[in-house]
């Protein structure tokens, strides 16, 4: 599968999803590039290393069970890599060690079982994606 790539604004943070099920993917691209992200996908561990080759991404979502490098063998590349980016994990085979465990990993910022809430993975990515922006109190003197 060559890399997809759906449009949104420019200088939006751009998610990588790495997904063999091309439904999945393109249901996850199509809910991020509503929420203003830009979003581009691949179908492998081993596709998803080739594009980051290429630059480099604000997210990466990920499925665990792909053909020729599946998520937890790519988790331990881009942490060999010294990649940056968060990683959401997706995946319908998750129990509940290895949940506990992928949670244990620094680069690991949420973990969907299939079928999630697309609106809930949305709100996560925006949270990961969009920093907390506090308030200041400014008191005016008379």
């Amino acid at each position: 599968m060559n890399p997809s790539t759906l449009p949104a604004a420019q200088g939006a943070p751009l998610v990588l999803v790495v997904d063999n099920d091309l439904g999945v993917s393109t249901l996850l691209q199509e809910v991020l590039a509503r929420c203003g992200l830009r979003t581009a996908g691949v179908a492998d561990g081993v596709a998803a290393l080739r594009f980051l080759e290429g630059g480099s991404v604000s997210l990466v979502v990920c499925d665990l069970d792909m053909p020729e490098m599946g998520g937890l063998e790519l988790l331990d590349e881009l942490e060999r890599r010294k990649v940056r980016a968060p990683v959401l994990i997706v995946s319908g085979y998750l129990d509940g060690d290895l949940e506990r465990r992928l949670a244990d990993r620094p680069s690991v910022v949420g973990v969907f079982r299939k079928p999630f809430d697309v609106f809930v993975f949305a709100e996560r990515a925006r949270e990961v994606l969009v920093p907390v922006v506090t308030p200041t109190s400014t008191s005016a003197s008379a």
